[in-house]
């Protein structure tokens, strides 16, 4: 009789997401704390950052802290990391479209790869295996 391997979430993915969390409060550190600079470097102009900018420094801090619980926690708080995946790709447009005016740099582009995009896949499939790790939970506990 083969015996059926126990879903669960991998340690790798665990690893990541606290990687992910440390990364993001360290780079939103940055952005709040040097927000010209920041946005100087992205939009390639010598103007002031807008106000919003310090702002989306304090949210990227925010979701660093929430990959740290997600990766404590991550069938308790899988819901999180599905806004994580959102804030990703949400706030690369919203910059793109609304902070940049549609401007697109190479340095822009290089911070929506990574920053951004490098992270939603694996948070795609870690957000999977979170989820089915606490239904499977959940159907195991209303069958016992």
């Amino acid at each position: 009789m083969v015996e059926e391997e126990e879903l669960r979430v991998e340690p790798w993915m665990r690893g990541l997401l606290l990687l992910a969390g440390a990364y993001n409060l360290g780079w939103g550190f940055f952005i709040y704390n040097f927000p010209n600079s920041f946005y100087q470097w992205l939009s390639q102009s010598d103007l002031n950052a807008p106000a919003i900018i310090s702002w989306q420094g304090i949210g990227v801090m925010l979701f660093g802290a929430v990959y740290i619980a997600v990766a404590i926690y991550p069938t308790r708080f899988w819901y999180l990391l599905a806004l994580g995946i959102f804030s990703k790709i949400g706030g690369a447009a919203w910059f793109y479209f609304f902070v940049l005016e549609e401007k697109a740099t190479k340095q822009y582009l290089f911070h929506l790869i990574m920053n951004d995009l490098v992270w939603v896949i694996p948070f795609v499939f870690i957000l999977v295996r979170a989820y089915q790790v606490k239904s499977a939970k959940t159907t195991y506990e209303k069958f016992t």
